[in-house]
């Protein structure tokens, strides 16, 4: 395994296995951001790379969303240039034209669940693992563009139900919604998410690269398009009166 920084990359065979790796919780900031995002980009150009998985280091949380301690007070610019980022890793992912799997290894929240938003599928550990928006919660918007692409790849009822509610639900739950496709034991998460890697990525890469612009393409031209107006409604959500009391209520409650 190899990788600097935040994200580590293994190879097996012709599936690319990329593994966040920032603390605990996978908390994002913009290390991670970049880094993912080079990732990204770096396996879309190999050509020996077939398909990927996008997996977590830690056994219990995929990823528990934003770093609050690090973004919950950060002037207006500097949120500002790390959504742009937020929003290029998660349109870059939408547009890959390999296979993309996901592997949750555990909690899947906020923009962890959004992270995983741009995936053909996702499979998830047996166990307490719990999937959610909360964000409304929070007194924030779900990103615009992330909101948008995990309709496209969970369809309308679970995008709707999770981002309305702000309840984060157990795994089995968010598979009965549509956002998950499959839950396995945790032993064996990573081989059944690279198993099902390869069996998309033995399909002729042009046909499925085809297909799958087809499925995605008017969404992401019009995400691409609105990205200014989106990352600014966002950026105005958070630094709000209302958002800045929920972020910083929980941001006292994860204190202590």
């Amino acid at each position: 395994m190899s990788g600097a920084g935040t994200v580590l990359v293994e190879d097996r065979g012709a599936v690319r296995v990329l593994s966040l790796s920032r603390g605990r919780a996978n908390a994002l900031a913009p290390d991670l951001i970049q880094d993912l995002l080079s990732a990204l980009v770096a396996a879309r150009e190999d050509a020996a790379v077939r398909a990927l998985v996008l997996t977590s280091a830690s056994p219990k949380i995929f990823s528990a969303g934003l770093d609050l301690a690090l973004l919950a007070a950060a002037e207006a610019d500097v949120f500002t240039r790390f959504v742009d980022g937020l929003e290029e890793v998660l349109l870059t992912a939408f547009e890959l034209p390999k296979p993309f799997v996901g592997a949750l290894t555990g909690h899947a929240i906020a923009g962890g669940a959004l992270l995983a938003a741009p995936c053909d599928l996702r499979v998830a550990a047996e166990g307490p693992g719990t999937f959610g928006l909360p964000e409304v919660t929070l007194g924030v918007k779900v990103p615009r563009t992330a909101l948008h692409v995990a309709r496209a790849t969970w369809g309308e009822r679970a995008a709707s139900r999770l981002a309305l509610t702000g309840v984060s639900v157990p795994f089995a739950e968010a598979q009965a919604l549509g956002a998950i496709d499959a839950i396995v034991s945790p032993d064996l998460l990573l081989d059944e998410a690279v198993s099902r890697a390869a069996a998309l990525g033995a399909l002729p890469p042009g046909a499925f690269a085809a297909i799958k612009r087809d499925l995605r393409g008017d969404t992401s031209t019009r995400l691409r398009a609105e990205s200014s107006a989106n990352r600014a409604a966002f950026v105005a959500s958070w630094t709000s009166e209302e958002g800045r009391a929920g972020l910083a209520a929980a941001l006292s409650k994860l204190k202590g």
